[in-house]
């Protein structure tokens, strides 16, 4: 997926070159040493071809570093996941220039839905403050960036000054298992809130708690939707096919088995409720951002 969106991008960049834009250079932040190999080759093509306009490239050490390096000034562009593409728009002031389409149509390959049981009847998208949720996974489009965005645009909450998103969904949940939540890559400094936790199992034999795999048995969609299934969450942020793809026998395990269709939810974002078949669509994505304001170097 990097591979195929630097490609995408960078080939935009291009195009727009070649098509009479008034930019006369870009500055692309690159992220890791492939993206930078890209960036040069296809900066070398560009004045082999005296094509008008320059592309330079900068290696960033991280993405939050792109970030930065876009909001001083020092770069105009890079190449981000959506995790990265929410925080750079609400931390940093950054626009989105160019977004990757999977299907070649509108992008979206499936729409992200908030599940919970048909008997939670007090329960709503717009009022979840202190109650339970379950995550395939910290990082994801559809365990996280893509229901953390909605509570943030829909103000039920708000980050600091750091966008210590981690901290900011501890706080509003009352306990939640988000896999990967307290492994070292995603929280370095340790100080994750541990109710980011509190809804996983692990495995068998009560090892690998929170694990950001399949040894945690929340991990995943089929995780998370397990988590409601056992009253351990009172919602799960899933695919809209999770439900399709383990219930109705179509999964053997026993928690699979002890649930039915007709027991579940949607959650819709205007605060009502929808049977499963009736998802709405958040499209997922990867794309590139640039300081707000028009073009990338504007």
């Amino acid at each position: 997926m990097e591979q195929t969106a630097g490609r995408l991008v960078l080939a935009f960049l291009l195009v727009a070159m070649v098509s009479g834009a008034t930019i006369q250079s870009i500055t692309w932040c690159a992220i890791s040493e492939i993206e930078e190999q890209k960036c040069l080759d296809l900066a070398g093509n560009i004045a082999l071809r005296n094509i008008r306009g320059k592309l330079q490239c900068v290696r960033g050490h991280s993405a939050t570093d792109c970030m930065q390096r876009i909001k001083n000034g020092t770069a105009d562009a890079a190449s981000m996941f959506p995790d990265e593409i929410y925080t750079a728009g609400i931390c940093y002031g950054l626009d989105v220039a160019v977004g990757e389409s999977h299907n070649g149509i509108d992008g979206i390959n499936y729409y992200v839905v908030a599940l919970a049981r048909r008997s939670s009847g007090d329960l709503s998208l717009l009022e979840m403050h202190e109650r339970s949720s379950c995550h395939p996974g910290i990082r994801t489009t559809v365990g996280w960036t893509v229901p953390i965005g909605f509570l943030v645009n829909t103000s039920q909450i708000s980050v600091d000054e750091q966008c210590n998103f981690p901290h900011a969904v501890g706080d509003f949940f009352g306990y939640s298992c988000v896999p990967g939540a307290k492994d070292p890559e995603h929280d370095p400094k340790g100080n994750n809130p541990r109710n980011l936790c509190e809804a996983c199992i692990g495995d068998e034999n009560d090892r690998h708690i929170c694990a950001n795999n399949p040894r945690e048995r929340h991990y995943g969609e089929a995780g998370a939707l397990r988590c409601v299934a056992e009253n351990l969450g009172d919602v799960a942020f899933v695919k809209h096919t999770t439900v399709f793809d383990n219930l109705n026998g179509k999964n053997q395990e026993s928690w699979a088995l002890d649930i039915e269709m007709e027991d579940l939810k949607l959650l819709c974002p205007d605060g009502g409720e929808a049977p499963p078949s009736e998802h709405r669509a958040m499209p997922p994505g990867r794309g590139a951002r640039q300081r707000r304001g028009g073009a990338p170097g504007g």
